[in-house]
């Protein structure tokens, strides 16, 4: 499974696709919205029209990954989720830095784990959650 993908294409803003029919997924979008600092991440959900079509701009048509995708390059896998700590920036940052050094096999492989288990961490009892408008109109696609 790749885990980057060059493509002649900048974007404006980093940009992470996800499964936005996950609970643990929406709530680590969550997460990232209660921590970030710079306020310029664009969030696409896996399976909108605009999150297929960049999925297919990226050839990674058939990855069921989180994607981060920045300056042209689309990250899976564990190095989406790294990149998006670094995005955070501070201890997240810095607890990213030092994931770099675990191998990446050995990274994808917890990735795989947990993705693989996923709805079962989501609690079923959790509320639902509203952006702000502010928020909302970074939720693209």
């Amino acid at each position: 499974m790749p885990q980057t993908a060059e493509v002649p294409v900048t974007l404006a803003a980093p940009m992470l696709v996800y499964d936005g029919s996950c609970g643990f997924c929406s709530r680590s979008v969550q997460f990232i919205l209660r921590h970030e600092r710079s306020h310029e991440l664009l969030f696409v959900t896996r399976d909108s029209p605009l999150g297929r079509q960049l999925r297919s701009l990226f050839h990674l048509e058939n990855v069921e990954s989180m994607l981060w995708i920045a300056n042209g390059v689309a990250a899976t896998e564990s190095s989406a989720v790294l990149n998006a700590a670094r995005y955070l920036g501070g201890v997240w940052s810095a607890l990213a830095s030092a994931a770099l050094l675990v191998p990446s096999a050995l990274r994808n492989w917890g990735y795989r784990l947990i993705a693989r288990n996923r709805r079962r961490l989501s609690s079923a009892a959790a509320s639902c959650w509203l952006p702000t408008p502010e928020q909302r109109a970074r939720f693209l696609g």
